[in-house]
């Protein structure tokens, strides 16, 4: 009508609101995730009974696991809070998270890490589902680039801090899982309470900006939606959910995109952890001062980059979110693998090493050339993904959301230094992802 705005702006205003969200959430979340690790070793060292040694890892561990079982019940409590009221409730849970380390202590910090877990499970299944809901099988894929290019453009914000806050000439690249606390009080910039207090206050307070946002958000869906707004009357119990969502689980279209969601698992833990740790673990690499900063902000680039070929093609070429995107993705993804299995010691993926490499010789140059194209990569194939999870089952889009964050959960819990990686060296994570790369 002529009262309601135009319905390509208003979803575009969706998007862009959704994106700026995003953006103020992770840029805090994010960029502490860098650095949480010696910020609660700095607190150990002073005051062992208040924090466990290597909480930063055991906590992601907590968080992995309960993302993983609590995604199964998502959609009951989708359909107890709407789209607008999950992302929400679960942007909430990271802005308290934030806020515990004013006062560091394993109670409250393992408590929040848990409650991340089932933010992140609130949070990816309302934003699916709210991206479908103000979207149009033209408009999808516009949509899902742009929000995800303006929420990895925290990416770039993250980078820059730690290139604020990193002292490089300190730090020494060590296997920490291994270390004795001796090794790592030496391998790490150490942490103040004041600091502490003032970094996580400022992310924090960045994250409080997200649940302003999100609370803002317009819940009127836009014409021909891909997913219908239910009535609350019309949603059934949890008991009911749990029996639909396992039904959907064995649905045979489900069960062929099951890879898919695999392959961007293993994708996810490459770039964020996997290829990160051979910056410090391999010996030439690490004389590269703040490599690592550099490294988060090139992937940034690439993921804006390609988020905005996305949304400008998306406007030329009919689907082109969907294949075209997911083989591009996927083409730059293995170039990627390839440059840095050649550029790469075998085994700077999980321990310190001046090995030599395959082929090429490691430079921080290369290492850019890498994370621009992981960026790129990562971009085309998570837009690729929201649409395939948009347009698979469109009736039951918030558990086709849910059950894909499980499969890509697990398979990032299998590759991550928590799990496998020290028995997966270069080569072996390259025949894995190529072998679910095919599959996929």
């Amino acid at each position: 009508s002529s009262g309601k705005m135009k319905e390509s702006l208003y979803d575009l205003l969706c998007a862009v609101m959704l994106g700026v969200g995003n953006l103020c959430m992770f840029l805090g979340y994010d960029s502490q995730t860098t650095i949480v690790e010696p910020v609660l070793h700095s607190v150990h060292d002073r005051l062992p009974e208040l924090i466990d040694l290597h909480a930063g890892y055991n906590g992601t561990g907590v968080c992995l696991v309960m993302f993983m079982v609590l995604s199964l019940t998502a959609p009951w409590t989708l359909g107890l809070l709407g789209s607008k009221g999950s992302i929400l409730l679960g942007s909430l849970m990271f802005s308290i998270h934030l806020s515990s380390f004013f006062y560091v202590h394993y109670i409250p910090y393992y408590t929040t890490q848990a409650m991340i877990g089932l933010g992140y499970s609130l949070f990816y299944s309302g934003h699916g589902t709210y991206t479908a809901e103000h979207s149009t099988s033209r408009t999808i894929g516009r949509n899902s680039s742009l929000t995800y290019a303006l929420a990895t453009s925290s990416l770039i914000a993250g980078g820059c801090v730690i290139l604020l806050t990193s002292r490089p000439s300190e730090i020494i690249a060590v296997d920490l899982l291994n270390a004795t606390v001796g090794v790592a009080e030496k391998s790490y910039r150490q942490y103040s309470d004041s600091e502490i207090r003032m970094m996580y206050g400022s992310f924090a307070a960045v994250a409080l900006v997200s649940n302003i946002i999100f609370a803002f958000l317009p819940t009127r869906a836009v014409e021909n939606s891909l997913a219908l707004v239910k009535d609350r009357k019309e949603r059934i119990g949890l008991k009911e959910q749990l029996v639909s969502v396992f039904s959907i689980l064995i649905e045979k279209r489900m069960l062929l995109a099951a890879p898919i969601y695999y392959f961007l698992g293993f994708i996810t833990a490459f770039w964020i952890s996997i290829y990160p740790a051979t910056l410090i673990y391999s010996k030439k690499l690490s004389e590269n001062g703040n490599l690592q900063a550099y490294y988060i902000i090139a992937v940034g680039f690439g993921e804006i980059a390609m988020g905005s070929i996305i949304s400008i093609s998306s406007k030329y070429i009919r689907n082109f979110a969907k294949m075209p995107a997911m083989i591009i993705g996927s083409i730059l993804y293995f170039t990627a693998m390839t440059i840095a299995l050649l550029s790469t010691p075998f085994t700077a993926t999980h321990t310190p090493t001046a090995e030599p490499t395959l082929f090429l010789e490691p430079s921080m140059h290369l290492a850019l050339l890498i994370a621009f194209l992981l960026g790129m990569a990562d971009s085309a194939l998570v837009t690729s993904r929201t649409v395939l999870c948009s347009l698979l089952i469109p009736d039951k889009i918030s558990h086709v959301f849910s059950i894909s964050k499980v499969h890509q959960v697990t398979s990032l819990a299998m590759s991550s230094p928590l799990f496998l990686s020290a028995f997966m060296s270069m080569p072996v994570h390259f025949v894995v992802n190529l072998i679910f790369g095919i599959v996929a």
